[in-house]
């Protein structure tokens, strides 16, 4: 995968490119412990004097031959990329790279690429995301090539819903075709349902289609002693609150009283496009909301290029959470991204003319899942604009959404409560913009 060692007491990439008489870059060999053998490389790539990268050796085992390295890749004094030889042949089997997606100081998303065959090609790579910055991953992915074909066709996903310090859910999509959509999605969640810090459910959910309805939910009993499942229903009723996607009602702004909505629903669903079978949720999120505050029309292919140029979208992985308010920066939509929002925080957003993206948990929306049986530990999955909230019943509040995720999501109707419920499992994530 790479050849970063060896380079022991020489200084490599000294250079005059242009003939100057000055050096167009400069190398220079440390011995940073003091025990004759230089240990890092000092590198001005630019030739400026100051060096703007800086390699380490590591020797784990203290042979006195290198294990793999460090990289400063940009000067600031700050690791953020290593490299793996543990065999000792010159080539590293694994490389981890650390990056601060926002820029404040604290490390968000660490990638990690492992040739594990020897192969010389990647395969597998790990993304681990620490959503809340806490120091604990919040999500990780893990891409694998399982038959070595120099193809990744199996991606687990996995959460730490309840910010714990635990990875407490799993999901494995295999593409079997290469054509890179899950053929078939298998999702395992071990939840603790009594609060004794102990995992007592089990449950498992199987898409054998890949067409993002699930058709088979098995719930277990788990033996908090010896682990032995014993299974509790197997029946495809995921139970829930009660509503699912087909039994939603959609605003009709011909009929509504203006008095008893927030917001402007009617015109935001002007905006509205369905997403398909993709992974760009926040994506169309964000352009509705830039088209409602620009009257300009936005390409969605474009944005998916600028989005996935920038870092900020994969087609495999869709958007990290942090990242779900780029494209509106980009495009000069000034917003403010918080957690720990309430209904309040909404309503004030929308009665002052403004727009609001959430993160949500749309299996509590589009399939009547629910919390309530399993604890807390579900997670966020979806992006959607809230575009109004219909208050015309005061006993029975509904919020209104432009859901990209389904061909009914256009003005979508959600009672208030279960999208209370769906919008938890963000941590009551908004962007609030005008």
């Amino acid at each position: 995968m790479f050849n970063l060692f060896g380079y022991g007491t020489t200084q490599p990439l000294n250079y005059d490119i242009d003939g100057d008489g000055i050096l167009d870059s400069y190398a220079e060999g440390i011995d940073t412990d003091g025990d004759g053998i230089v240990d890092t490389l000092a590198l001005d790539l630019n030739g400026d004097g100051a060096f703007d990268q800086f390699v380490t050796d590591l020797d784990y085992d203290g042979d006195g031959i290198a294990d793999g390295c460090m990289v400063d890749t940009d000067g600031d004094g700050v690791y953020d990329a290593f490299f793996f030889d543990l065999d000792h042949d010159g080539v590293a089997e694994a490389a981890q790279y650390q990056y601060d997606s926002d820029n404040n100081g604290v490390v968000d998303m660490v990638i990690t690429e492992k040739d594990t065959d020897g192969d010389g090609l990647t395969d597998e790579v790990a993304k681990r995301y620490d959503y809340d910055q806490d120091g604990n991953d919040d999500y990780v992915e893990r891409f694998i090539d399982t038959d070595g074909d120099g193809r990744m066709d199996t991606l687990l996903q996995m959460y730490d819903d309840d910010s714990d310090g635990n990875l407490d859910m799993v999901r494995m999509n295999l593409d079997i075709d290469g054509d890179g959509v899950a053929d078939s999605v298998y999702e395992e969640q071990y939840v603790d349902t009594d609060g004794d810090g102990m995992a007592d459910t089990l449950i498992r959910q199987i898409d054998s289609d890949g067409d993002g309805t699930y058709e088979a939910l098995e719930i277990y009993d788990v033996d908090e002693d010896t682990g032995a499942l014993t299974l509790m229903t197997l029946d495809g009723d995921l139970g829930g609150n009660g509503v699912t996607v087909d039994e939603l009602g959609h605003f009709d702004p011909d009929s509504a009283d203006p008095d008893d909505v927030i917001g402007d629903p009617g015109r935001a669903m002007e905006q509205w496009e369905c997403q398909g079978n993709t992974g760009r949720c926040a994506l169309y999120a964000q352009k509705f909301v830039i088209e409602e505050l620009t009257g300009r029309e936005i390409d969605i292919e474009e944005l998916a290029d600028l989005a996935e140029e920038n870092g900020w979208f994969t087609e495999e992985g869709g958007t990290p959470t942090l990242n779900m308010n780029k494209v509106l920066d980009y495009y000069g939509v000034d917003n403010d991204m918080t957690f720990n929002n309430d209904m309040d925080d909404i309503v004030r957003c929308l009665g002052s003319g403004g727009k609001v993206i959430v993160s949500i948990d749309a299996d509590e929306i589009w399939y009547g899942e629910t919390d309530d049986m399993f604890d807390p530990t579900d997670n966020a999955n979806h992006a959607v604009e809230v575009i109004g909230i219909d208050n015309s019943d005061p006993d029975h509040p509904m919020v209104i959404l432009n859901d990209s995720g389904h061909e009914g999501g256009c003005g979508e109707m959600v009672p208030l409560d279960t999208f209370v419920d769906a919008w938890e499992d963000s941590g009551f994530q908004l962007i609030a913009c005008m």
